[in-house]
């Protein structure tokens, strides 16, 4: 019994070191794992990378070796197939990285090895499937990944091979579409992937929306930008939409599209809160703390077509206190930025009132415009603001 004892004792010892030198980095570790067991498979999958290049032959065989001792490890496999495909025996090693395959799905090495084997035998499609696993469990290999879809995307001869992943697309496929949106040459790409996801009957997701808006908005097409902006939105959206969309403020801001954008600022802070005297109960309200500030943190843009408008709506100032008080304008979008409209300026404290002013958008030259919130002023004194302001019920009417 002792030396039954002794021999498990002694079996243990040589397995537990010969894996602990096997799991070091230097060749020398590597070499002593195999003195204290000389079929240790991480240690003759080591040696036998290593040996590749200078002794192909002692190379397959502890390749094989360790395949024998661990036939679960799919690196060895895939070290074995780089091997035979190098040596032109690539049906049989297209075997092996297919057992690779099965084995090892979800680990990010074999996920990458494997890859990298179908994309030198022209299989794209395995390829790709292979970096989709990639991406969801390494998402930092989207710097080496992205470019490389993108090149797929780019090419209209290549672009079939991401259908796939449109018709289900993966979860990091956002983040995706938004580097396309950003790095495409060709607007066409980014089009092509909007258009042709499968969403499941569900709307985009702001993030999707917001990269390609970005993208037309780049590219001046205002006419597709505002289409897409409107099949984006959802029923309770719709309600309130016109010329000038949720003018009365009851609608959740999104800052995307031609929504409401309203920036962040130290020295004025704009929210949309209940007050006394609105129509639904919520308005607009801007309030600033003495500092100077050159205000046009509240805006939309605007799609119009050529006619006369009506900007109208109600405000209220709250002991507001700058030298020429605060302005709604419309201007045309672009490098000119006619200025369409300014209203009255509001300053001081008042009740509600309503204001109103005609424009005309030209036919020429404004393809968009913008509605914005402005502190009017000349010299630096002019920006100086404390108080504050309420508007509610704004909206573009059509004259003709």
């Amino acid at each position: 019994m002792l030396l039954v004892v002794g021999f498990l004792a002694w079996r243990a010892l040589v397995a537990n070191l010969a894996d602990y030198y096997a799991n070091q980095d230097t060749t020398e570790d590597v070499v002593g794992a195999l003195r204290w067991q000389a079929r240790q498979p991480e240690a003759l999958y080591q040696r036998g990378v290593e040996l590749a290049a200078s002794d192909p032959t002692e190379s397959e065989r502890l390749l094989r070796l360790s395949a024998w001792a661990d036939p679960t490890d799919a690196l060895v496999y895939l070290a074995l197939a780089a091997q035979w495909a190098g040596a032109g025996r690539v049906t049989v090693a297209a075997k092996l990285v297919e057992i690779a395959d099965i084995l090892g799905p979800w680990r990010g090495q074999a996920l990458a090895r494997s890859a990298a084997f179908w994309q030198a035998q022209g299989q794209q499609d395995r390829a790709l499937a292979l970096w989709s696993k990639l991406l969801r469990v390494r998402p930092a290999l989207s710097e080496q990944l992205f470019p490389l879809l993108l090149q797929l995307a780019e090419a209209p001869a290549s672009r079939a091979l991401l259908q796939p992943m449109l018709n289900d697309p993966p979860e990091w496929w956002d983040s995706f579409f938004t580097y396309v949106a950003a790095k495409a040459i060709q607007l066409e790409t980014v089009t092509f992937l909007y258009h042709n996801r499968n969403r499941y009957d569900d709307l985009p997701s702001d993030d999707e929306q917001r990269a390609y808006l970005n993208r037309l908005w780049q590219e001046k097409r205002w006419q597709d930008a505002y289409l897409a902006w409107l099949s984006g939105l959802d029923e309770g959206q719709i309600k309130v939409l016109g010329n000038l969309y949720n003018g009365s403020f009851e609608a959740p801001v999104t800052q995307l599209g031609f929504d409401w954008r309203i920036q962040p600022s130290r020295a004025a802070k704009a929210e949309i809160v209940e007050t006394y005297g609105t129509g639904g109960g919520k308005a607009l309200h801007v309030t600033f703390n003495g500092e100077r500030i050159h205000f046009q943190h509240v805006g939309q843009y605007l799609f119009l077509n050529a006619g006369h408008y009506r900007l109208q709506g109600r405000g209220r100032p709250e002991g507001l206190k700058t030298e020429r008080g605060i302005r709604w304008r419309v201007r045309c979008v672009g490098d000119a930025g006619d200025m369409l409209a300014e209203s009255e300026p509001f300053v001081g404290s008042d009740e509600w009132r309503n204001f109103a002013v005609d424009f005309v958008v030209p036919d020429q030259e404004c393809p968009a415009q913008l509605l914005r919130l402005e502190l009017d002023g000349r010299a630096e004194l002019d920006f100086e603001a404390d108080g504050g302001v309420w508007f509610d019920k704004l909206a573009i009417v059509r004259l003709d």
